[in-house]
């Protein structure tokens, strides 16, 4: 008796102890939006570190958003590397909160103020509060996991690709107004109004003062479609390659001066262009979390791409086609349709975005000749991409002509590069017929990026009981990538920004 008494005293504590530190950290990062609007007068090199950190708060909820609906629905899966588990949370709770958000934007202004606080209030009292003992040990920082044991080469390098994303940052539009913001990201008119308004919800506090509201939407743009963008593409390299190639694509994507140049020219690009990563992403995690809970995932997926572009709307239909008849094929056909039950609510709400910017469906461009064109000015802007010719041909060796038996040695695992294949292909038909953002911008760079990293991964299978000559390698390709990074280029535009 004794004993059970003391045991319920320690996890009070426990409790008591994990609600003090997260209702704190909670209140501090809650508290940016009231103090930011009353430091108007702060230089603007505060302002943007101020905001990135308001950014991050939102993002953390979505992702214990996603945790709370994984409980609530009892949705257990398989991963591949950790960062599945928080990519695939934090887009969970992202596409919640956007249809959430469009709710309160449908009440009066006032109310929209009101509910915005009330909401984050509540939110912060239940997650503060541990209702399940495994929540104290279980956080955001639990799915980075496996960045707990890199060597100093990785190290290095994951320090290398967090000053690129912060000297990456474009020039802040001189826009007069919100309208004219959408006009410049959006002059085609096919984001949907559903996205616009969630951004205006998430940035209420600052509503009253634009340039704080323009600062929020512009660094929504990048931090959030950076992010989500680069720790997504970690996770599919994660699928083909080791852990410390995946960190060097990452990181020879990020380096490439293209990025710049893209956001420059599209700053919505990375938006719009990065869903391809995403969708062929989403197949290889359904595929390896063995559960058709997964289908809420694939429908809130169908959803969110229906949002930035209406020609995405039919891709839903592929989806679930690819996944009744051939990436299932050897599951039930019980777990096939609970799969699709559960992705329903995701397919209605993508038929009623598309519903609501089917007008935007005219202007949609089919993919042009441009296409070649724009390959070999990526390859030719980043040197370490001449490896892509040679990764294209052992991809196409080894999905084609597999006993041969050179190719017999390189190992790669034939189900996941299935999927890939029968993906990709589908995505590149697709965009002949409706839209090229398919394969454009960001969608381009990163299948170069990954068939850059063949070539090295064959090398590395090769040589695996050579450690120093692996290490040797690696260096060389780092500062390859180095050298080709206009680093001063970004630096002089990031100073522009103060």
């Amino acid at each position: 008796m004794t004993n059970t008494l003391e045991n319920n005293s320690i996890i009070l504590k426990k409790k008591l102890k994990f609600f003090f530190f997260r209702a704190l950290t909670y209140s501090f990062f809650l508290f940016i939006p009231i103090w930011l609007p009353k430091a108007i007068e702060l230089p603007r090199i505060l302002q943007i570190p101020l905001m990135i950190l308001y950014i991050i708060f939102m993002m953390t909820q979505w992702y214990l958003m996603g945790k709370e609906v994984d409980h609530r629905f009892k949705i257990y899966f398989r991963v591949n590397s950790s960062i599945d588990r928080l990519i695939y949370r934090l887009s969970t709770g992202m596409f919640l909160t956007v249809i959430l958000f469009n709710v309160l934007y449908l009440l009066p202004a006032k109310w929209i103020y009101n509910s915005f606080w009330i909401l984050w209030v509540i939110l912060g009292l239940f997650y503060s509060w541990p209702t399940r003992g495994k929540i104290i040990n279980e956080s955001v920082s639990a799915s980075f996991t496996e960045f707990r044991y890199l060597d100093s080469f990785e190290k290095t390098l994951l320090a290398l690709i967090i000053s690129f994303l912060i000297f990456s940052i474009p020039e802040i539009p001189a826009l007069q107004n919100i309208e004219a913001f959408k006009m410049a990201y959006d002059p085609l008119e096919k984001i949907s109004n559903l996205f616009w308004n969630f951004l205006t919800v998430n940035y209420y506090p600052f509503k009253g003062y634009p340039d704080l509201f323009k600062l929020g939407w512009f660094l929504h743009f990048y931090m959030v479609g950076m992010l989500l963008f680069m720790t997504t593409f970690y996770a599919f390299l994660r699928y083909f390659v080791s852990r410390r190639l995946s960190i060097l694509g990452v990181f020879a994507l990020i380096s490439s001066w293209s990025v710049v140049k893209i956001l420059t020219s599209d700053p919505a690009s990375v938006l719009s262009t990065t869903f391809s990563l995403l969708w062929i992403w989403t197949f290889l995690w359904v595929t390896k979390s063995a559960t058709y809970r997964s289908g809420l995932f694939v429908g809130l997926v169908a959803f969110w791409g229906s949002l930035i572009n209406p020609a995405f709307f039919f891709l839903v239909f592929t989806q679930m086609a690819l996944f009744f008849f051939i990436f299932h094929d050897q599951n039930t056909h019980w777990f096939r349709r609970q799969q699709l039950r559960y992705a329903s609510l995701g397919i209605a709400l993508s038929v009623f975005a598309f519903a609501l910017s089917s007008e935007s469906f005219r202007s949609m461009r089919p993919l042009d000749l441009d296409f070649f064109s724009n390959i070999l000015t990526t390859i030719n802007r980043k040197a370490i991409y001449s490896l892509s010719i040679f990764g294209f041909i052992i991809i196409l060796l080894k999905t084609f002509f597999p006993k041969m038996r050179r190719i017999q040695n390189i190992h790669f695992n034939e189900e996941r590069l299935k999927i890939l294949v029968v993906t990709s292909l589908v995505l590149f038909v697709y965009s002949l017929f409706f839209d090229a953002d398919l394969n454009k911008s960001f969608a381009l760079m990163w299948p170069i990026t990954f068939l850059t990293l063949v070539p090295l991964e064959v090398i590395f299978q090769g040589i695996s009981k050579l450690r120093s000559r692996r290490n040797l390698i690696y260096l060389i390709y780092i500062i390859i990538c180095l050298l080709d990074s206009h680093l001063e280029g970004r630096v002089k535009i990031f100073l522009k920004l103060f």
